[in-house]
């Protein structure tokens, strides 16, 4: 499937990239979006983000919109093609597809799509460096340009802090600390991040993991000098895009060397 990138006139003559849009035919964007899923964990795995069965990362439903997709346990992210993906429903049952479904976080992923309705896609992998980073219980600062896409929109959730609460106020409390933010550091766990699109959501997640990776070396070297950013010289409808934009390449180089995984 393609992708398209036009020109948009304007009165200051720059360039720019129209957003993403969406199929008018919601079975086509289904296709999209579980495609664009499965070459997600393909380039997962390729980053080492696969910790035996950890992780996994969810694509909103177009058709049912309080359902998502999500790959079948037991099944490595590097052999995960489009037909193995799942669709499950706000009770945690599998819908549509054959293979084991990861309950450990079903409630997070359909109480933070229930509460953003703006939000497709949702992903938690075990990426050693945020795993690491998440362990400090701090967010980034911008000590790089990559890093300062992280501001204004990261929060931090300490899941201990709950003492032994269970599953269904955890998800609350996961909820509500995320509020309208695309990047949590759960401490002590790892990264989540999210998107209106499944690009955006993968896009970040990488680019947080190797923020990570980032803050961990220059921390370890020396204390990093941490200019000033304001927080409303950024747009959320350009973070969309760019992270849209950076997927972009990876989805070419991916398809174009396994494209089994679109079947």
């Amino acid at each position: 499937m393609s992708h398209s990138i036009t020109r948009l006139p304007n009165h200051n003559h720059r360039l720019q990239l129209s957003a993403p849009t969406t199929h008018a035919d919601l079975h086509a964007e289904r296709l999209h979006r579980k495609q664009r899923l499965a070459a997600s964990y393909r380039l997962f795995a390729e980053l080492g983000f696969e910790v035996g069965l950890a992780g996994h990362f969810t694509a909103r439903d177009p058709i049912e919109t309080d359902h998502y997709w999500i790959n079948p346990l037991g099944v490595p992210f590097s052999q995960i093609r489009t037909s193995h993906l799942l669709r499950v429903n706000g009770q945690g049952q599998v819908v549509e597809g054959d293979g084991l479904l990861n309950t450990s976080a079903l409630e997070l992923h359909y109480e933070l799509q229930k509460a953003r309705p703006e939000v497709v896609g949702i992903a938690h992998l075990h990426g050693f460096h945020g795993r690491v980073w998440s362990s400090l219980g701090q967010l980034f600062q911008p000590i790089t340009a990559e890093s300062s896409a992280f501001v204004g929109e990261q929060v931090l959730f300490d899941r201990h802090a709950l003492g032994s609460a269970d599953r269904d106020l955890v998800a609350q409390a996961f909820v509500e600390t995320f509020a309208d933010n695309n990047l949590l550091v759960w401490q002590n766990h790892g990264l989540w991040t999210t998107g209106q699109t499944v690009e955006s959501a993968a896009w970040r997640f990488i680019l947080a993991d190797d923020t990570a990776r980032a803050h961990l070396l220059a921390y370890a070297a020396g204390q990093p000098r941490i200019p000033q950013v304001g927080e409303d010289s950024f747009d959320a409808a350009q973070r969309e895009l760019f992270g849209w934009l950076n997927f972009l390449p990876l989805w070419d180089r991916i398809v174009q060397q396994q494209p089994d995984l679109l079947d």
